[in-house]
């Protein structure tokens, strides 16, 4: 390790003198005096971890806050969804400032070339309005643009319940997709069951034989349309030729849903190996 950490004895299982192992990982921890080592607490480790072992594979994510989704939902159109989850790509790590690729913050130019509206300039200027009368995106003195972290944020999650939305995914499915697609992806965010990525009426159930899995009308009806537009809808909303959401078909029962784990995930465990090669066609 680069940097020591320092656990408590309720994290570590001692080893000898200034070594420690995690009960849960194996992983060698270090400790000692405060001259020469640095103390770092729980939620900024795993941040940090999590960081770490997510680069390379799906590169960076954010998080969206599952139980806060649908103050947002419940004021923007289906298409301006799908225009939020573009932007929340974009949130500086820690603090929700909306930066472009040199690490500057975007002004609503940058912010129309990203969503590709710029010869729909009052759809975008609709969009935004809405978002700050809603302090969905905040602006301060210097004209500098923020998601609401409560909403969508990077950093540690600590208890939160959330899911990764993976962001190089999420761009090319705005690419390949209508933002209203996106924007019936995103009202599904606050459905993800934690292990199985599964769509479901009790997404925070740690059991997953008690999944309560959507069926197409149930799906529907949490999301606010009729069954019909996911019916017809979903099948089409693909990156890469993969579904964002495949369909399970189990003989005799009604047809579940999923999400693509390289797209939007809730566990910070890899994905089963099943859950993985369903979606196999659609790596970053």
């Amino acid at each position: 390790m680069s940097t020591a950490q320092l656990y408590t004895a309720e994290h570590i299982a001692f080893a000898g003198t200034g070594t420690a192992y995690d009960p849960e990982t194996g992983e060698m921890l270090v400790y000692g005096p405060a001259s020469t080592h640095k103390v770092v607490n729980i939620a900024q480790a795993d941040a940090y971890k999590e960081r770490k072992e997510h680069q390379g594979r799906q590169a960076e994510f954010t998080f969206a806050d599952m139980t806060e989704l649908h103050d947002v939902i419940d004021v923007l159109t289906t298409s301006q969804c799908g225009y939020l989850l573009l932007l929340q790509c974009y949130v500086d790590y820690d603090n929700g400032r909306l930066i472009n690729a040199k690490g500057d913050a975007m002004k609503p130019g940058d912010l129309l070339d990203v969503l590709g509206l710029k010869r729909k300039r009052q759809t975008f200027y609709d969009f935004l309005d809405r978002c700050v009368e809603n302090a969905i995106i905040t602006r301060d003195e210097d004209g500098t643009y923020y998601v609401n972290p409560r909403y969508h944020f990077r950093g540690a999650n600590g208890s939160r319940a959330v899911v990764r939305t993976y962001s190089t995914m999420v761009k090319r499915s705005y690419r390949e997709n209508k933002a209203s697609d996106l924007g019936l992806v995103y009202r599904m965010l606050r459905f993800v069951h934690l292990d199985t990525n599964a769509l479901c009426a009790n997404p925070l159930e740690r059991d997953a034989r008690k999944v309560r899995w959507f069926n197409g009308k149930q799906l529907a009806e949490a999301i606010g349309v009729d069954e019909k537009t996911v019916t017809r809808r979903l099948p089409n909303i693909t990156v890469g030729g993969a579904p964002i959401v495949a369909r399970v078909k189990v003989s005799g029962e009604a047809t579940k849903y999923v999400f693509n784990p390289n797209v939007f995930y809730r566990s910070s465990k890899e994905p089963g190996t099943l859950l993985a090669a369903i979606f196999n066609g659609a790596a970053a």
